[in-house]
């Protein structure tokens, strides 16, 4: 990569980021069961001086380097995923059927480097900082359980946090590039689930199930092109008696999802009175999407831009789910995903043979410095 300018001190802790990249690697936790990895981080952090609060939200930790002026909170999610990781590495998992396959331990690692280059630049700082480390990302709301603490509430608990800020690893852009959405940095998520139940004997909850799947086909036509939405189905099991279908929705905009949420039970309902059966539908909601501020993330920008000078910014929003969304629900804030796809590290995160290019921890740490300093 040309024009990069990595932080000096960051390039110094370069064998050490890695160290700990591939510590975490080697021993993935899932959801809120973190008990290694949140005592590596609240180790490091008590080493470095920072004041640390331990057990936020179940097993999160929060390191607080304080300062004179406003305070940001600087976000890494620690859990790793059950998936069984296949790729050859020194540092592979330890652990049968878990993987940190979504980059959470390069997310640890940055911000735990990171810290201890910011707590020797303190003198530098105009305000405080919350270095935050998430439990249970991957669907377990940890993001929420942080928030709503009753000891430690991480966003209201003094110094009160102003601006939120996360940066997550992603093989789906090249390495020096990086993703700030404009607005949507992720998107709802939720899974509807459909019960097909015989009424009259010679209905085929089978074959009813078939027909309601071909019209969730047709559900993508009834919302304007300018909007963007998936609808996918992704069980169908069952019998004559009794059929389930479920499936799951991405999509931004709030009443895009009122009308999704409108045409599935207009499709039971549809059922009902056609083929004889009782049909029901429910909801199960995950998160919602996570909204980039304007100003946030020109900041993040720009910050990331003095460590890449070359780097192009993507801006397009992913239908991925985030629960980083809980954040930028309560304060302005960033979620910003750096690029470390090479050709010949390329397989998406939750992929049992994902990998990380490592020299990608040196620009994500150096973003964080940059971003504080």
């Amino acid at each position: 990569l040309e024009d990069l300018n990595i932080h000096p001190e960051v390039l110094n802790l370069k064998k050490e980021l890695i160290f700990l990249r591939r510590e975490i690697h080697k021993y993935p936790e899932l959801l809120y069961d973190l008990p290694k990895t949140s005592q590596l981080v609240k180790t490091y952090l008590r080493t470095l001086g920072l004041e640390v609060h331990s057990k936020v939200g179940v097993s999160g930790v929060v390191g607080v380097l304080r300062g004179e002026g406003p305070c940001i909170l600087l976000r890494a999610d620690m859990d790793a995923l059950p998936i069984e990781e296949t790729a050859n590495l020194e540092y592979k998992s330890a652990y049968p059927g878990k993987m940190h396959a979504c980059g959470h331990d390069a997310h640890v690692a940055m911000l735990l480097v990171a810290a201890k280059v910011l707590v020797g630049l303190k003198d530098r700082i105009k305000g405080s900082v919350k270095f935050l480390f998430q439990p249970a990302e991957e669907g377990g709301h940890g993001a929420n359980a942080m928030i709503q603490d009753k000891a430690y509430p991480v966003l209201s608990a003094s110094p009160i946090v102003e601006e939120v800020y996360a940066v997550h690893v992603t093989n789906s852009i090249p390495i020096g590039d990086f993703l700030a959405a404009e607005e949507f940095a992720s998107a709802n998520s939720a899974y509807f689930h459909i019960d097909l139940k015989q009424k009259l004997e010679e209905a085929n909850c089978v074959y009813v199930g078939a027909q309601v799947i071909s019209s969730i086909q047709n559900i993508s036509s009834l919302v304007p092109p300018e909007y963007t939405m998936v609808i996918s189905t992704t069980v169908f099991q069952g019998n004559p008696e009794f059929c389930k279908v479920g499936g799951t929705i991405r999509n931004y905009e709030e009443q895009v999802k009122e009308t999704l949420y409108k045409n599935l039970k207009n499709i039971c309902k549809g059922v009902e009175a056609t083929f004889g059966v009782e049909a029901n539908v429910w909801f199960e909601e995950f998160y919602s999407p996570t909204v980039n501020d304007p100003v946030c993330t020109a900041k993040a920008s720009n910050a990331f831009t003095k460590v890449v000078s070359k780097a192009k910014r993507h801006t397009d929003s992913p239908l991925i789910g985030e629960d980083f969304c809980y954040f930028t629900k309560e304060k302005p804030g960033c979620f910003l995903m750096l690029g470390c796809a090479t050709e010949e590290k390329n397989h998406p995160i939750h992929s049992k043979k994902f990998e990380l290019e490592e020299e990608a921890l040196l620009i994500g740490c150096s973003y964080w410095v940059q971003l504080v300093e």
